[in-house]
């Protein structure tokens, strides 16, 4: 980790120049009378930018760490300073302003060289001198350690109030003064109180996956590793602890447990470092179970909203019977389904209000079973229905009443002409002409008889088009590629001969060789759509083109062209208007049975 940077001043100015000059990313610790407690372990890295006026505040604990010297150069502590060899580098004070950012990349080095050196000669005095008496282990009290495990129980549900159980516990059974808890995030490891984050690219990170040991801050029992060492160090000076434990599994660093020094001043023993790795390891056991108790808990939330909310639901094992307060249908269901084996399902009808459906459970052989009520739904659907037919009726109406009412027009003339009276020829033939109308519209009306009699066979749209355009004298246009469709054939001729007649009447005095029926296709297989353009000019289809809006009464005309509307909905297809490159454009679309 970066070497600390402490500012040794009283002036908020001169300390704010200084910090200005740090690199990106880099903060400095501004000395206070609280800042250094006590003093500092071997191996702690530090540089200290020391002001001239307040060099009588520094704990002597800072006075071997690197110096950069700051005052007013020839004043009696300046020269006292340099005489002595106080610091590494004198610094005027306009030359600290700007000039610090100079020297402090060479005064780390030469902090972070010092640190190392000091920890390997605080090793060898420390394997030199005699090892102290082994302390008697403490006795646990046996009512403090199941309140602790009753406690942790008792929080299971919630991280927080688990972790403050076991801090607790770490007062009772460790006997440390403080502990903090660093838990894995996304990006690193955040310490359960205050705002300490350690980073996953951390070295104290690498070295605790690859040797997940005790740390003791007295005490390195790890592999020589000095630059490990030196990050370990650092963090336990940062951090105030004297003990690292970590929680690992299987190559990963779950966490770490940072501890103070103990209570009564002494050194954690042999037997507090094995207490600590049961003491990890028992919380992370309690973590696993506290996430995955806290997911059960989401889950039964959304259960019990979901029995609210959502439809019903219900999951039997393979020789359980359904309850009683399960509807009728769904019983009936869960049995048919463990009959067949497949799944079962059901509409809601007359007397039967549910939309239910039951099948078999492959990993336990078992059934599982849904159901909604659908009686509004069903009230909506039939609502719509009636609707619908309502506004069929009225079309028809409306249809038959136009193509009767001008086909009655010659015939009521006749019915006042006295016997023996001689007719005119123009009503003779208005006459015959209505009577031929009148003979189409029963022909057409019969045809209405048989449209659900119609068989359905496969056909290639492209002849269909040539054989109404040969009938109409219409030019068609096709692709090289075949349309097949499955339909009824005669009533589709009929359908698209209806529809392109009444065109050419409404064009009057224009030719019906102008206009041009082309076909395309888009889709494959199940999906295929065939597509019919005619194409012309004063294009106008009579009660279809434009569409009435729902106060106007339609202009509807001819009875064909409401069966052939029928049969392009009996064979999902459409026709509405689109512009095009001469005009209006009448655009058809089909697709199979």
């Amino acid at each position: 980790m970066p070497t600390l940077v402490i500012f040794a001043t009283s002036d908020a100015s001169l300390a704010d120049a200084w910090e200005r000059q740090l690199p990106a990313g880099r903060t400095a610790l501004r000395l206070l009378p609280q800042s250094i407690a006590g003093g500092t372990s071997p191996g702690f890295a530090a540089v200290v930018v020391l002001d001239a006026a307040a060099e009588a505040n520094l704990p002597g604990s800072l006075t071997r760490c690197p110096t950069i010297f700051v005052g007013e150069p020839r004043s009696l502590p300046y020269e006292q300073a340099k005489i002595s060899g106080r610091a590494k580098i004198y610094l005027s004070y306009e030359e600290s302003a700007t000039r610090l950012r100079e020297f402090l990349p060479l005064v780390e080095e030469v902090a972070e060289k010092q640190s190392m050196l000091d920890l390997l000669l605080e090793k060898t005095r420390r394997t030199e001198s005699a090892r102290p008496a082994t302390r008697a282990p403490a006795a646990i009290d046996a009512a403090e350690l199941w309140d602790f495990l009753e406690g942790a129980v008792e929080n299971l549900d919630t991280r927080d109030r688990l972790i403050a159980e076991f801090r607790r516990a770490s007062r009772h059974l460790l006997r440390a003064s403080h502990a903090v808890f660093f838990l894995r995030e996304a990006q690193g490891f955040r310490a359960d109180r205050g705002t300490s984050f350690m980073p996953e690219g951390d070295p104290l990170v690498a070295f605790l996956e690859n040797h997940p040991v005790v740390i003791d801050g007295t005490d390195w029992e790890g592999p020589a590793d000095p630059v490990a060492e030196l990050a370990v160090r650092n963090r336990l000076a940062l951090w105030g602890a004297r003990l690292l434990a970590p929680i690992h599994e299987n190559g990963r660093l779950h966490g770490l447990i940072a501890l103070g020094v103990r209570d009564d001043g002494q050194a954690y023993d042999d037997a507090d470092r094995t207490r600590v790795v049961m003491f990890a390891r028992l919380l992370r056991h309690f973590l696993v179970k506290s996430g995955q108790l806290g997911r059960l808990h989401h889950l039964a939330e959304q259960a019990t909203l979901g029995a609210k909310y959502l439809p019903g639901t219900l999951v039997l094992a393979a020789d359980e019977n359904p309850p009683r307060q399960v509807p009728l249908i769904v019983r009936e269901l869960i049995g048919r389904a463990r009959r067949s084996r497949e799944i079962c399902r059901a509409a809601p009808a007359e007397g039967q209000p549910f939309r239910a459906s039951a099948g078999l459970i492959a990993e336990t052989g078992g059934v599982w079973a849904c159901w909604e009520e659908a009686s509004a739904e069903r009230h909506d659907a039939e609502t719509r229905r009636r609707a619908e037919r309502r506004s069929l009726l009225r079309e028809l109406a409306l249809t038959l009443s136009h193509e009767l009412g001008n086909a009655l027009v010659s015939l009521a003339t006749l019915r006042q002409i006295d016997p023996g009276q001689t007719l005119p020829a123009q009503l003779l033939e208005a006459a015959r002409s209505d009577v031929l109308r009148l003979e189409g519209l029963n022909a057409n009306i019969g045809l209405m008889q048989t449209l659900h009699e119609a068989v359905p066979v496969t056909v290639d749209m492209r002849e269909v088009a040539q054989s109404v355009g040969a009938t109409l004298a219409l030019r068609v246009e096709v692709g090289p590629d075949p349309v097949p469709l499955t339909l009824a054939k005669g009533l589709m001729e009929f359908s698209l001969r209806a529809l392109i007649a009444t065109v050419i009447e409404n064009r009057s005095a224009l030719n019906a060789g102008e206009l041009t029926l082309q076909v395309r296709s888009t889709g494959k297989g199940a999906e295929l759509t065939a597509l019919l353009s005619l194409k012309g000019k004063h294009l106008e289809l009579e009660g279809i083109l434009p569409e009435p809006s729902e106060q106007e009464v339609p202009n509807q005309g001819r009875l064909g062209v409401f069966i052939a509307k029928e049969i392009l909905r009996l064979h999902q297809g459409e026709i509405h208007a689109g512009p095009g490159m001469d005009g209006t454009e009448i655009l058809i679309s089909l697709r199979s049975l």
